[in-house]
């Protein structure tokens, strides 16, 4: 017994220093790392606010499944999640920043709990562990995109179908959380099916016996019913495939596809330099700098637990599903314009943690075998690694917004200039701010949500009026295009110091 509580002890002691771990990298500076607020944080955020307060989204629909937004359908999840968030600390980019870290620390909990199903309670510690510090996973949970809510409702949908396999009982909450995988972000309506089938048919030693329960093909069919009626209506309407018809590949040759796909395997993609660097992508919102959406240590731990655990018979089939898991991932962006993309295959940060976690416990097992010193040796080699790519990552962090607050990346400003323009409405007939923002409207609900600034307006210099007095914020480049005489009133810079912004006025009229 008193071993027992040690051992409990310990447990307790590793996973708290995990979550504290995962708790510090992710909310270290996150209320200006990513430095600006891009358009859908401000939305996401502002419908969560509007659902709190009115029941009613911007638009004024009561408790709507998905969101119009943008020209496209915002999934329900994310926005839901948000709203006891925003009660807590109000409508600030704090709030949704927030829902991001939660979501981001409930994933790290929940793989601890799927890898020790699927395998032992060591590599489930280790891949909590790996997800902690994961470059892909961090970057995700430090803003505020419904992408985050991914790994943590499909780990959680697979950990209760294996749970399930012991004590059916817990089939229909897996079927609740499938539900829910599917409303969290547009990838999860393209894998969860596959990876499903791919659970059933791995295990089906185990699982053949549903196939004989009238409960299971209750709870199918109910819950397929339960997803029809949520989303009809914008099955009727169109919407459900407004984000599919903006991001669509253009051109849907084999070629093309099955090059979109194994680029979610390439060595640059997965360790050198992530999305940002490949060849092609230009947006600097989806990932940082300098540093793969893996890190390098994991390489060798990827391929010896592929050569390794896959012979062993204790672990055989867990390893078949991971494997499994790792090759459905990419096939919901393999399809879309920017390939390959961090943000669609996020759900791919699960399997490669585990398969990771999995490489390094057969690691630490040989040498555990062998003489003492060999152990603490490889322990102590593991530690430097691990700290020194950390160290790196996070120093790859603090660069971010230096080259990531441009339009390409989270458009810096919006903030900066309405609160200025709320200081000044008094002073002016109109103030315009920019429209080179993606959906700029929106930026004046958010941060004037009261409308104390009801005569800000989205426009450029073209609204010149002579006969009254206006100010505009306007970016650097546009600054060269204005031809009438002007006075700077303001300017705004980046974190890298350079102009972002002018606000200027025709008080020389």
């Amino acid at each position: 017994m008193i071993n027992k509580l040690n051992n409990n002890k310990l447990l307790f002691f590793l996973f708290s220093f995990i979550l504290l771990i995962g708790f510090l990298v992710r909310v270290w500076n996150i209320s200006s790392n990513p430095a600006g607020f891009f358009a859908d944080e401000a939305s996401f955020e502002y419908n969560a606010y509007k659902i709190l307060k009115t029941g009613k989204d911007e638009f004024g629909v009561s408790f709507p499944v998905y969101f119009k937004a943008f020209g496209e359908y915002k999934n329900p999840v994310y926005i839901y999640s948000a709203v006891p968030v925003v009660m807590i600390f109000g409508l600030s980019e704090l709030s949704i920043r927030m829902t991001s870290l939660i979501y981001g620390l409930a994933a790290i909990i929940i793989l601890y709990f799927l890898a020790k199903e699927l395998f032992n309670q060591e590599i489930g510690l280790i891949s909590a562990f790996f997800l902690a510090i994961s470059p892909w996973h961090i970057h995700f949970s430090r803003f505020g995109f419904e992408v985050i809510t991914t790994p943590f409702w499909v780990s959680l949908s697979i950990l209760l179908l294996i749970k399930s396999i012991k004590n059916f009982k817990f089939y229909p909450y897996a079927i609740i959380s499938l539900i829910l995988s599917f409303l969290t972000y547009n990838p999860p309506k393209i894998y969860l099916l596959p990876l499903y089938i791919s659970f059933l048919i791995i295990f089906f030693d185990k699982t053949k016996f549903w196939f004989k329960s009238l409960k299971f093909w209750i709870f199918n069919f109910l819950g397929v019913i339960i997803l029809l009626i949520l989303i009809w209506p914008y099955l009727i309407n169109g919407g459900f495939f407004e984000r599919w018809n903006q991001v669509k590949m253009t051109s849907m040759t084999f070629q093309n596809i099955l090059t979109a796909y194994l680029n979610h395997f390439s060595p640059v993609f997965l360790f050198k330099s992530g999305e940002i660097d490949f060849p092609g992508s230009f947006i600097t919102r989806t990932s940082i700098r300098g540093i793969g959406e893996l890190y390098w240590f994991q390489l060798p731990l990827i391929i010896i637990s592929l050569f390794s655990l896959i012979k062993n018979g204790r672990f055989k089939k867990s390893m078949f599903f991971i494997i499994s898991f790792l090759i459905i991932y990419p096939i919901s962006s393999m399809f879309t314009i920017v390939t390959p993309s961090a943000t669609r295959s996020i759900i791919g940060v699960i399997p490669f943690q585990i398969i990771s976690a999995a490489g390094f416990y057969y690691i630490f097992s040989y040498f555990k075998k062998g003489a003492n010193f060999k152990k603490y040796i490889f322990a102590l080699l593991s530690l430097i690694v691990v700290i020194s790519s950390l160290c790196k990552f996070i120093y790859k962090l603090s660069e971010y917004p230096n080259y990531s607050a441009d339009y390409w990346g989270w458009q810096y400003g919006p903030k900066e200039i309405i609160t200025y323009f709320k200081t000044q409405s008094d002073k002016y007939d109109e103030l315009y701010m920019t429209g080179s923002f993606n959906a700029p409207e929106i930026f004046l609900k958010f941060y004037d949500s009261n409308n104390l600034c009801s005569n800000c307006y989205i426009g450029g210099p073209d609204r010149l009026n002579t006969q009254k007095k206006q100010l505009f914020a306007v970016r650097s480049e546009e600054l060269k295009e204005v031809k009438w005489p002007y006075k700077i009133k303001k300017t705004i810079d980046y974190p890298n110091k350079n102009k972002a912004y002018y606000l200027i006025d025709n008080e020389i009229f």
